[in-house]
């Protein structure tokens, strides 16, 4: 936070000197006839794209622009042809002009960096936010990256102390069709009758997650795969029907799938996440 207020405070600082800089041309060309009004304008353009598209580019446009428009006042003056321009835009002026636009252009770059930083800023803040705000709304359980860090605790538990655990993972299908056919205020309703359902038929101890937009994980504490048939019965028996806001039945179909860790499991939760989503395209609740 200290590092974003500092890098905000450098951003003003450099935002005020751009466009205190900026009033100088505005005064040494916009006297100077249609010369100095398209010669500001060139300015403005380069000024825009170094802020878009960084120093670099802004430089190399700034070269392009004072090497192209030197050349044509000195040939002008040399062959003798300038001396209404001249007498407007002077030779000198122009150089002035060229020194100041690169130092205008330095200091938009560095505007366009301070404000790279404060955007890697908030998008740091937003990840340690998300990674802090662990509660699923809808639901009240845990969320993803709650879960992550549950299960590889579980995990690591168990192979110290032998114990199993079963983690069960539950897809509602045609949830995108149910929203669609919904809405907004059936979708809130339906998650927590759902949240409601599942604490009442595992465990108190039990960890329960939502897991993306579909999906419910469960984590069964000291259990093997004995009882798995009676979890599934029981969460069959409590998820299938789902009463409507309006007072209507609806039947909701779930594909599943689990796996039982004990200490002798040497692949990794990504790994044994990767594999239960395979298996959830046939199992079916």
């Amino acid at each position: 936070m200290r590092i974003t207020i500092k890098g905000t405070k450098s951003l003003v600082v450099y935002g005020i000197l751009l466009l205190l800089l900026m009033q100088i041309p505005v005064f040494m060309l916009l006297n100077r006839g249609e010369e100095g009004l398209l010669l500001y304008i060139l300015l403005i353009v380069i000024i825009i794209l170094t802020i878009w598209k960084g120093a670099v580019a802004g430089l190399i446009s700034s070269l392009v622009l004072i090497f192209c428009s030197g050349t044509i006042l000195l040939y002008m003056r040399i062959a003798g042809t300038i001396s209404t321009i001249s007498a407007t835009f002077p030779l000198y002026l122009f150089f002035i002009y060229g020194a100041l636009l690169l130092l205008l252009i330095l200091c938009a770059g560095k505007v366009r960096e301070l404000l790279l930083l404060q955007d890697q800023h908030i998008q740091h803040l937003e990840r340690d936010v998300s990674r802090f705000v662990a509660i699923d709304i809808e639901t009240g359980f845990d969320n993803e990256t709650r879960m992550y860090s549950t299960v590889e605790e579980e995990m690591s538990r168990t192979d110290r102390s032998k114990h199993n655990f079963v983690f069960i993972l539950l897809r509602l299908e045609n949830y995108k069709q149910f929203k669609q056919l919904y809405g907004v205020n059936e979708v809130h309703h339906l998650w927590k009758q759902l949240a409601m359902k599942i604490q009442k038929t595992v465990r108190q101890t039990d960890k329960k997650f939502r897991y993306g937009d579909n999906q419910i994980a469960l984590l069964l504490t000291d259990t093997s795969s004995q009882f798995i048939d009676v979890v599934y019965e029981k969460l069959d028996q409590a998820l299938k029907s789902h009463q409507l806001l309006n007072g209507h039945w609806v039947t909701l179909r779930y594909k599943t799938s689990y796996f039982v860790y004990t200490s002798q499991v040497e692949q990794s939760f990504e790994e044994l996440l990767l594999s239960l989503e395979r298996e959830l395209r046939t199992n079916e609740l």
